[in-house]
């Protein structure tokens, strides 16, 4: 009788867990905002919470990739932990990047609830005969390939990173996606879970554990998952092209 009052204790648990993940979701929105100054362009990072509740577990990221007009290519990212009011609008961060004329920024705005993914926004903003076209990014238009975003806690965690991407360049496969590495602690607390993700899907997830050999073997194998991942979605693209 006791064990059969845990297991339904535990599984209203799971359900009030999921519950709320699936209202965050539903209420939080990522934002990117902008404002041009002659060749000045400020991004705003911005948040809304369209629900009822307050959101005190969130957190973001905010990519900025430019590519001048030789091609180069520069980077800079913020992120920072923050709470959201009920039907609160909040600006979570602002940077100013100076952008030429045959110049592109691409902005790729991540809002996270814990380590969960809850909401996105992704801009790309050319500068054309000085005036800035701006419209949301797609694989199409997405000329940076092959993007690795980590966010791993410990050094087992980061030397896997570092692994993961190493064979990546090696291998010369350009993804039109975006690869995400998360790491959280695992149940226990003495290890971490770390989760490869693409187009918001785990592609391959483990134990980490603090050996050389291990977390090059996992890098190797999770390699092996983005690509048959990689070919079976370009498969299907084509498929869906004939129709």
């Amino acid at each position: 009788m006791k064990k059969h009052f845990n297991n339904m204790m535990l599984l209203l648990l799971l359900f009030v867990s999921s519950s709320s993940f699936a209202q965050n979701e539903k209420d939080i929105q990522a934002k990117i905002q902008i404002a041009q100054s002659d060749n000045l362009l400020t991004i705003y990072a911005t948040a809304l919470n369209h629900g009822n509740n307050i959101q005190n577990n969130l957190n973001y990221s905010i990519l900025a990739l430019k590519k001048d007009a030789n091609g180069n290519l520069s980077k800079s990212e913020q992120q920072g932990a923050f709470i959201l009011m009920p039907n609160e609008s909040k600006t979570l961060s602002t940077q100013k990047i100076n952008i030429n004329p045959d110049g592109k920024v691409r902005i790729f705005l991540f809002i996270r609830d814990a380590k969960q993914l809850i909401s996105k926004d992704t801009l790309v903003v050319g500068a054309l005969e000085k005036k800035f076209n701006t419209h949301p990014l797609s694989e199409q238009n997405l000329e940076i390939s092959g993007l690795i975003i980590e966010n791993v806690l410990t050094k087992p965690g980061k030397d896997f990173y570092e692994f993961f991407s190493q064979i990546n360049r090696l291998n010369g496969t350009h993804y039109p996606f975006i690869i995400t590495i998360n790491e959280k602690p695992a149940l226990g607390g003495r290890n971490s879970e770390i989760d490869i993700r693409v187009d918001d899907t785990s592609i391959f997830k483990f134990i980490s554990q603090p050996k050389e050999e291990f977390l090059r073997t996992a890098a190797q194998q999770a390699n092996k998952k983005v690509f048959a991942y990689y070919t079976k979605r370009k498969l299907l693209y084509k498929e869906a092209k004939l129709f």
